[in-house]
């Protein structure tokens, strides 16, 4: 495990081969053999110990979200940390953008089994919009993959990701476009309540929406649904 490790960061996934982790190693072929069957058994036990999203999605999907709010902020913000942090998921990353065999593929579709159950939780959020959070997310993560995979090529955008102080930049903006997301929800579904509660009180849908500056077909659904 640890010299498939040292492979994909001194080498990269392209030098991963069954002779060349026995050598490095020390490890017999028929040991390894013996033990996982076949190459690709050793590959897929490798990525089960390393694989950071495996890991920690088993845990994640275990658990009801009861703040969408900080819980995106917490994934991303690790999301983040962790895989800046990991040599060996990096690599990982380019191994499985470049696979042309297909053996990735089946890691990143067990990932997103795994992650079904955060999925299923997340896509309702923001519905009032007809927009799935889980885009959001797709849209956070890859940009996340993207930044860190090239910050050692150039800048981005002027911000240099092998620096402590960019990187800090990027987490703190990104817990703001966070919090963002979620006050303009927060403050619509107020401003439904008011638009509620003010016709409730005899108002009339004009006067409700001069008041709330929302939509007379707006305020019309929001009656009419409860």
């Amino acid at each position: 495990m640890k010299t498939i490790g040292n492979v994909l960061k001194e080498k990269s996934f392209s030098k991963l081969s069954i002779n060349v982790i026995s050598e490095e190693s020390g490890v017999d072929k028929a040991f390894i053999y013996r033990h996982f069957t076949d190459f690709e058994g050793l590959l897929k036990a490798y990525i089960e110990k390393r694989d950071h999203w495996l890991i920690n999605l088993k845990e994640i999907s275990k658990h009801p979200i009861s703040d969408h709010r900080n819980f995106m902020k917490e994934l991303l913000s690790a999301q983040f940390k962790e895989i800046y942090a990991n040599e060996e998921f990096q690599q990982f990353l380019v191994w499985e953008l470049g696979d042309k065999v297909g053996f990735t593929s089946k890691v990143s579709i067990e990932r997103e089994i795994l992650a079904q159950p955060i999925f299923e939780q997340c896509k309702d959020v923001f519905s009032s919009y007809r927009i799935d959070l889980n885009v959001i997310y797709a849209w956070f993560a890859a940009g996340i993959y993207y930044l860190i995979l090239h910050k050692d090529v150039s800048t981005f955008c002027e911000y240099d990701f092998t620096q402590k102080q960019d990187v800090d930049e990027f987490l703190k903006t990104l817990n703001w476009v966070v919090d963002v997301l979620f006050d303009k929800l927060e403050a619509d579904e107020k401003l439904d309540q008011i638009a509620i509660k003010a016709h409730a009180k005899g108002l009339s849908v004009d006067d409700v929406a001069e008041i709330t500056g929302l939509s007379k077909n707006r305020i019309n659904a929001l009656v009419h649904s409860f």
